[in-house]
């Protein structure tokens, strides 16, 4: 009877020993992984602009960089050069729903289903209007070859770290 007291005790023992360690997400590793993933998609997205819509010319610079809001969603906002104007592009999704990461010609992020908010404004305007939504969350355009994969590599590791603490 004793060593089935004992048993159990130990059993209640690792599973509280569980529960609370998967309870305990530590706020600081949390922040620290959304900031090294976002740094690494403001890097790719400085360095490979992407054309997000055929009505902008090449050259985007980002205007807002990417960040995770405490409700965890991710964003961007990109300018784009239209004539002798500007148009703003802004890509918004839930961290919850990223699958991980795609690369053909451009590299971004999969989600779950259409999840991806995009909304962009009028030729001149800072008016944001939301105009469709998507599963992909285009980053960058680093095109065919080797710096695409290098680059796809850094962000999946990115990603499976950044997913392991922000829960």
């Amino acid at each position: 009877m004793k060593q089935r007291y004992l048993f159990v005790g130990i059993l209640l023992t690792i599973f509280s020993i569980h529960s609370f360690a998967q309870q305990a997400i530590n706020p600081g590793s949390r922040a620290k992984a959304a900031a090294v993933f976002t740094k690494i998609l403001n890097d790719a997205a400085v360095v490979y602009p992407p054309e997000l819509s055929y009505l902008t010319e090449a050259g985007a610079k980002i205007e807002s960089s990417f960040r995770v809001s405490e409700d965890g969603i991710l964003s961007v906002t990109f300018r784009y050069p239209v004539e002798n104007s500007y148009s703003l592009y802004r890509l918004s999704a839930p961290v919850s729903s990223i699958k991980g990461v795609f690369y053909d010609y451009y590299i971004g992020l999969e989600f779950d289903g259409p999840v991806v908010h995009i909304a962009e404004s009028d030729k001149g305007s800072r008016e944001l209007k939301e105009n469709n939504a998507l599963a992909l969350f285009h980053i960058a355009k680093p095109g065919d070859g080797p710096q695409g994969e290098k680059l796809k590599v850094r962000m999946e590791q990115a990603l499976q770290a950044f997913q392991e603490n922000y829960k």
